[in-house]
């Protein structure tokens, strides 16, 4: 699970504004409803990597690494630092209440 945490964290709002944008205007409800669901996901998923991160060290944590343009030697990279772990969780925290706000 740990492997592509930070991904699932990164693609998955993005994944539902997608599926929110192809809906349109013809189901503002389920909108709605997929936004909350996809935003209370992302806070679910920011439990384990908020449980799981050292404090004791100052190297980046759950690291991903993928050869995005080889040619280039282009490369898909995430991690997460003492800095940005805090960050993070506020960020899935806060998006919350902006969710439910919208609705207004």
């Amino acid at each position: 699970m740990h492997d592509y945490l930070l991904s699932l964290l990164i693609w998955l709002p993005i994944a539902a504004g997608i599926v929110v944008l192809l809906l349109g205007e013809r189901n503002i409800v389920a909108g709605r409803w997929i936004s909350l669901i996809a935003t209370l996901a992302t806070l679910a998923l920011c439990v384990p990597l908020w449980r799981d991160f050292n404090t004791h060290t100052a190297a980046y944590q759950f690291v991903e690494k993928a050869a995005w343009i080889p040619r280039f030697h282009a490369y898909y990279a995430l991690g997460v630092d003492g800095i940005s772990m805090p960050l993070i969780v506020l960020t899935a925290l806060m998006t919350i209440p902006v969710v439910i706000a919208a609705w207004m």
